[in-house]
């Protein structure tokens, strides 16, 4: 739900009503720098086999959601890699005549090759990434062939540590036909004790003769309860269980999306909107000017950006309740207020109303229109 943040710049939107201010966490960490990962214990388990098994692939796709951790699995296989790769290895006998059993792609912070991959100067491993526009100070929309032509020549290098040549190209589904030709030639006569690690957030944007050639491995959302206790980890104390809760939920499974929201102060803005909706059916006039006030003026983009997510988020949520044939609702929601909201209006008049609620929060944001009066609308296209 909350992918759209991902371009926002952070610590954009003031509290947007004033009446929850957490203390603010130091956030996460890179990906190549992490050392903390929760789930997708079923992908790594498929790559440890392919480890034990000696079938290493030259080149994997790792394709899901936006944020959900798919950077911060390719840099843990790559750690290991670069780590237990030996002179001799081979694509099919990764340790030889006679393997050890891999059972974690675990390698300890206090490693040398951590550091090293964590700084960006493992002389074996290259990442890639969308180029930075000079001008506009962001990253390009795009990964240009000249970059995609990097990554040829650096795995056909020999291994300067007598191991494994890796490279991470990030958002690979940004590049164009031209660049992702690029990479073809790599991909028909591949080196030995070389892989390439293609990161996408839309497979179906990658060349079919790309994909063809790539083992792809998919990565789902998070559980809600594990997106939760990596935020626990991440944040410390700094956030009360039930904002944990509704953080997770509000993420959809992306751990990037919940930093995210938590940068944009999104999850105080949440708060705020779905306060209002506990009063239902009497919601507060006074409350909803208020907050339409403090989000609606100039240089509140993120905030409203927020309200409009909580919104669609909230719809969405009472929807798949009801297309279920079930009453249970996200636990941060799942109460007497959200139920009797719930319970006002039927499955189709529901589907309704996210539709009208997407269409006028677009032409808001795209035909500049009054915020404030906006927010006010929003409440009122979902009223008793």
């Amino acid at each position: 739900m909350f992918d759209d943040f991902q371009d926002m710049d952070e610590g954009q939107g003031d509290d947007a009503f004033g009446s929850y201010t957490p203390e603010e966490p130091e956030g996460l960490m890179p990906p190549r720098e992490s050392s903390l990962f929760l789930g997708h214990a079923e992908t790594e388990q498929n790559l440890l086999d392919l480890i034990n098994s000696g079938h290493v692939p030259h080149a994997m796709i790792f394709s899901g959601p936006v944020g959900i951790g798919k950077s911060t699995m390719a840099f843990r296989l790559a750690r290991y890699l670069l780590k237990n790769g030996t002179p001799d290895t081979a694509q099919d006998s990764l340790f030889g005549d006679a393997p050890a059993e891999a059972n974690s792609l675990d390698v300890s912070s206090e490693e040398r090759i951590f550091s090293q991959v964590a700084s960006g100067g493992h002389p074996d491993l290259l990442t890639i990434e969308r180029p930075m526009d000079a001008k506009k100070g962001t990253k390009k929309t795009n990964l240009d062939v000249e970059t995609a032509r990097k990554v040829a020549p650096f795995l056909r290098m020999t291994s300067s540590e007598g191991g494994w040549r890796v490279v991470i190209v990030d958002d690979a589904d940004s590049m164009n036909r031209n660049a992702q030709n690029a990479l073809l030639k790599i991909l028909e006569e591949p080196p030995s004790n070389a892989l390439l690690i293609l990161i996408t957030h839309r497979l179906g944007a990658m060349i079919p003769t790309i994909r063809s050639r790539c083992r792809t491995l998919q990565f789902d959302a998070l559980p809600e309860n594990e997106l939760a206790q990596l935020m626990e980890k991440e944040v410390g104390n700094t956030l009360p269980a039930e904002d944990l809760s509704l953080l997770a939920a509000l993420a959809g499974g992306s751990i990037g999306a919940a930093k995210t929201i938590i940068d944009s102060k999104g999850l105080e803005t949440a708060r705020n909107v779905l306060d209002i909706f506990k009063a239902w059916p009497n919601q507060n006039k006074v409350d909803i000017h208020h907050l339409a006030d403090t989000t609606g003026r100039a240089g509140q983009d993120a905030a409203f950006l927020n309200i409009e997510q909580t919104f669609l988020w909230l719809c969405e949520s009472i929807i798949f309740a009801k297309a279920k044939g079930s009453s249970d609702l996200p636990e941060s929601i799942n109460n007497g207020a959200f139920h009797a909201l719930a319970d006002s209006y039927d499955l189709n008049r529901w589907l309704e109303l996210f539709e009208e609620l997407k269409a006028h929060f677009a032409q808001a944001r795209f035909a500049n229109l009054d915020k404030k009066l906006a927010v006010i609308t929003a409440y009122n296209i979902i009223k008793p």
